[in-house]
């Protein structure tokens, strides 16, 4: 029995001669009656007998120089690098316009503006209107400071939770019934945290005095006199600058905006040691209770709630539903729909899950349930350009349409949106980008971007750009597509019920009187339209020939 070469494998070349690759070499020769047992005890005397190098000598021997010199590349290089761990982000502050962050290779961020290639260590920001000497810095400005009340912030939630788990093992050591409890269901609970613009401003921006205490661990400072003004002139224009405070601080979102940040935890228990941990952002505005209790639970717990209805044998809630996360009952709400029983559980498992939700956005609800904003404030808007690329993240930070849903809304109102066809072509580039051309009638744009959604919200501004050379801002085209241009199918049909509830006020042989003033409002509301586009003039021109010809029945569209 021989064994032949198991490395020798029939390779073509030109300069090979084809003769010599079918010669094997005999490594060993066995002999016996082919047992198993004798076999394995020869295998193992082979092993010893001969060395790996002797053998993969022998195996390349009769191989072609080229295969003999020739080494396995490496499919990529490995290296190490330093970066900086990543503490107390503040999700309400956003880049200017222009300027990115990059990783030095010392490990520190740094912060570049691509046109102008100023490169700075500090995080800068978005001043606006404000006033540069008296306006609140934001902490994030000054990077030691803010990482070290980071990891102060740390410290403390470490300290209370060592604190809790101490607190927990000693009622369990004292309770003889906890190991029965034990195989219970423990309820799912994380900490979310909401908070307002106006609890940001209060805890991510310093005052003069607190960064003044501050700098002066490193920095000396000198006292020095001014003159100051006492004339009539002087003092009048203070107490105009006092009334209107905040046109000198910087602009900000709207003041009715939420944000919810809740951790994203893994269940399989890897990827534990990252750098920093996962964080969702999610705005409540204009969301229902149903879908902000659906897209926590997925993100924060990873499970699905279910809900379990019941009839009840009351006539003014006739339908019960209870909601279920990983078999463990939270709220319950009781409605005349399914639906609304099916809202009130939700919100109420929405207070359990998140205390917060109770003080900070249920109990505004409740407070103002019929409160209606007719013009939402949109001046955070009237700051920034149509072409600016932070238009994106503003209008998902304020729940406003993306730029994409405005080009739409505006080919829909001017001309119908199936009668003007959008052309879409993506071109892969180098270094990661691609180039992202879109066609709208005689409008064509290329935009260079990181992905084909973000080239296509870059493009859409760039047409929304051309269609409206005499718009400059964004706030000015949200007024005109946003979702308060027109009024919602909720307001509608509230309004329709607010008369139809006055009918049931009038009293018998008598004038309906609420109906009336009803009358009267929405006659006033006419009267407020109408004088607003009351012409002040009357304009006569010197020649017929001068006025144009063509029909004025597309006068409202855009340009296409």
């Amino acid at each position: 029995m021989t064994t032949e070469c198991p490395a020798a494998k029939r390779v073509k070349y030109d300069d090979v001669d084809e003769s010599k690759l079918t010669h094997f070499d005999v490594i060993d020769e066995v002999q016996g009656d082919g047992t198993a047992s004798e076999r394995d005890s020869e295998g193992d005397s082979s092993d010893t007998e001969f060395d790996d190098a002797d053998i993969e000598s022998m195996l390349n021997e009769r191989l072609p120089d080229e295969i003999k010199n020739k080494k396995v590349e490496a499919q990529y290089d490995e290296k190490f690098k330093t970066v900086l761990e990543e503490k107390g982000q503040n999700h309400f502050e956003v880049l200017p316009e222009g300027w990115v962050k990059v990783t030095h290779n010392s490990g520190i961020p740094l912060y570049l503006h691509t046109q102008a290639r100023v490169c700075t260590v500090s995080r800068p920001y978005f001043l606006g209107p404000g006033s540069v000497r008296k306006h609140q810095v934001p902490i994030t400005a000054i990077p030691c400071l803010s990482y070290k009340k980071a990891l102060e912030k740390e410290q403390i939630a470490e300290t209370n939770d060592n604190a809790e788990k101490m607190s927990n093992g000693v009622e369990s050591n004292g309770d003889a019934d906890s190991a029965n409890d034990s195989n219970e269901p423990k309820p799912i609970t994380t900490n979310a945290v909401i908070e307002t613009v106006k609890e940001n401003l209060e805890k991510q921006s310093l005052s003069p005095e607190q960064i003044t205490e501050y700098c002066k661990k490193l920095f000396h400072f000198k006292e020095i006199r001014v003159m100051r003004f006492k004339s009539w002139h002087a003092r009048r224009k203070f107490t105009k600058s006092k009334k209107h405070i905040k046109n000198l601080q910087r602009p900000s979102l709207p003041e009715g905006t939420k944000l919810i940040s809740f951790p994203i935890h893994n269940t399989d228990g890897q990827n534990q040691s990252s750098r920093h941990g996962r964080e969702w952002i999610m705005n409540p505005n204009g969301k229902s209770f149903v879908c902000i209790l659906h897209e926590y639970v997925q993100h924060a717990l990873k499970k699905q709630p279910t809900y379990e209805f019941k009839e009840m044998e009351n006539a003014a809630t006739p339908y019960s539903a209870t909601v279920s996360i990983n078999n463990l009952k939270y709220g319950t709400g009781f409605g005349t729909s399914k639906k609304q029983a099916k809202s009130e559980a939700a919100r109420e498992t929405l207070e359990v899950l998140i205390p917060e939700m109770r003080d900070k956005i249920t109990g505004e609800n409740n407070k103002n349930p019929n409160k209606q904003t007719l013009y939402k404030d949109l001046s955070v808007f009237d700051e920034i350009r149509i072409e600016d690329p932070r238009v994106t993240e503003f209008c998902a930070k304020t729940t406003e349409p993306l730029p994409h849903s405005i080009l739409l809304t505006c080919l829909q109102r001017n001309f119908g949106l199936g009668d003007i066809k959008i052309d879409y072509q993506v071109n892969t580039m180098k270094h990661k980008k691609n180039e992202f051309k879109m066609t709208v009638g005689k409008h064509t744009v290329n935009v260079v971007c990181k992905n084909k959604r973000d080239g296509k919200h870059q493009a859409s501004q760039a047409i929304l750009q051309l269609l409206h050379p005499h718009i400059k801002t964004w706030g000015s085209l949200l007024r005109l597509y946003g979702n308060h241009s027109v009024k919602s199918f909720k307001e509608k049909k509230q309004e329709e019920q607010e008369i139809t509830v006055l009918q049931s006020k009038a009293a018998i042989n008598q004038p309906n009187y609420a109906i009336l003033q009803k009358l009267q409002l929405e006659m006033s509301k006419v009267k407020q339209s109408r004088d607003a586009i009351k012409p002040i003039g009357t304009f006569v021109p010197s020649s017929i020939e001068d006025l144009p010809i063509a029909s004025g029945s597309t006068l409202n569209n855009v340009l296409l």
